[in-house]
């Protein structure tokens, strides 16, 4: 019983750890014709050892944090700190990201500096609003599932617009959601005979995991590279398929296999105020859910 439970607390920390952002999905700085700019958020720690982490650009004129629901059928939200110059008190801003049930919010590590006037229907007049700077921030949403013998995360990556207005700030809080990053462990072994038939490979195990770029091209609002890549092993398996109506498998099945359906290219580009993207999304649900 002892050894079952470490089981599951090692899984769990596995799974939690890889379902982290990592800073390195995308290059630390990258810029588009348009002038429109993707940075890394540096990570400033949290407000004691129970308070959300906080993330900040290297200018310090960008900060964002990840902040819990504050109370039932309440969203969580992601906190903006705008800092428009080096004296003044930031200015906070709210984006509200729902949260599923057990699930968490964490900073998406990066912001989109967007050119001046990128996305701007209507001009700016106030010319202290028009000197300011509209970015985009995101939010991972991330969901956990543990069962026996197994266990499966996944997250989901939403992007918010904060742009200055005449009238003052407006939060397009959901222009991007698009899956971010999901593993998973199914277990394949019940008897002598299972393991045998799997070549000792006693768990199914999936990923995915996913990019996102800026384009060069962009003329305007950022154009959005997404590059995703999902992996199945041992080889031949599937997550919707029962592992054990399969043959036996031999040595050469032990490998990471890619899957080729799920791994895939999109161009996102900003239409009727959300991105689309320039081809349907295949189904990928299997590996993206936990």
């Amino acid at each position: 019983m002892v050894s079952t439970r470490m089981a599951y607390a090692v899984l769990s920390v596995l799974l939690l750890a890889s379902s982290l952002p990592a800073a390195a999905d995308v290059a630390p700085v990258q810029r588009d014709a348009a002038g429109n700019r993707l940075e890394t958020l540096l990570l400033q720690g949290g407000q004691g050892p129970e308070g959300p982490e906080r993330y900040c650009t290297a200018d310090g004129q960008w900060c964002v944090q990840a902040l819990p629901s504050a109370g039932e059928d309440q969203p969580a939200s992601l906190e903006v700190a705008e800092r428009a110059d080096a004296e003044g008190e930031p200015q906070m801003r709210y984006v509200p990201i729902d949260v599923v049930d057990d699930g968490d919010l964490r900073v998406w590590p990066f912001i989109v500096r967007l050119a001046p006037g990128a996305g701007v229907v209507q001009a700016v007049a106030d010319p202290q609003q028009a000197a300011l700077q509209n970015v985009l921030v995101g939010g991972l949403v991330e969901a956990r599932a543990m069962y026996s013998g197994g266990g499966a995360s996944a997250s989901t990556l939403h992007l918010a617009r904060i742009r200055h207005l005449d009238d003052g700030i407006q939060v397009d809080a959901d222009v991007l959601s698009v899956a971010w990053s999901a593993n998973k462990m199914i277990r394949a072994c019940f008897s002598e005979r299972d393991f045998d038939q799997r070549a000792g490979a006693c768990h199914d195990e999936y990923s995915f995991d996913a990019e996102l770029a800026l384009a060069a091209e962009a003329q305007d609002m950022p154009v959005l590279r997404y590059q995703t890549g999902a992996t199945n092993y041992p080889a031949g398996v599937s997550p919707q398929r029962d592992s054990l109506a399969k043959e036996r498998l031999t040595k050469k099945d032990l490998r990471t296999e890619q899957d080729a359906q799920c791994s895939y290219r999109r161009t996102f580009r900003f239409t009727s105020g959300a991105y689309q993207p320039d081809q349907p999304l295949p189904e990928c649900s299997a590996y993206t859910e936990p």
